[in-house]
């Protein structure tokens, strides 16, 4: 006659089986191909691909290889356009200067950023009127996923 395993067996296997029904997706995820929102100035397109998740809640630094450099020609205008789900999602653009310290400034120039969208496929941002200097844009998803959901541009000011 065989014996049937203890419970307490059985329920570590339980356990076991909904620990990888629960985390294989997630590694699967990121095989997935991650969105990329597009950059225009002037008449060059950038293409700018998403940040580590965790750089949103601060637990791991930003990916410099990741952050997309543009040049914009003070006082002009950069269109940006991100994907549909992440329209649908709801997204925004935020413009701030880094210093030293790592402290973040947002610009005062009206325009730079924008509000909370929806449905919204594209939208221009303004370049600050100064003669040199640069600064970020940071598009952001509303709605957590278990795809990436923020995205750095490095903006270069020129005459």
């Amino acid at each position: 006659m065989t014996e049937s395993p203890p419970r307490s067996r059985l329920r570590s296997v339980g356990l076991l089986g909904a620990a990888v029904a629960v985390v294989v997706p997630l590694l699967m995820a990121c095989d997935k191909p991650q969105p990329t929102v597009t950059v225009f100035t002037g008449t060059k397109a950038k293409q700018v691909s998403a940040q580590p998740v965790c750089t949103i809640v601060g637990r791991c630094q930003t990916d410099l290889g990741k952050i997309a450099r543009i040049t914009a020609a003070s006082g002009s205008d950069i269109l940006i356009d991100v994907p549909k789900n992440l329209a649908q999602a709801g997204w925004l653009v935020a413009a701030f200067t880094t210093d030293a310290a790592g402290k973040n400034t947002p610009l005062s120039t009206p325009g730079a950023g924008t509000s909370t969208m929806h449905g919204n496929l594209s939208t221009k941002v303004s370049v600050p009127a100064q003669s040199a200097g640069s600064y970020f844009l940071q598009v952001s998803s509303l709605k957590p996923s278990s795809q990436l959901t923020t995205w750095l541009v490095g903006v270069d000011l020129t005459n």
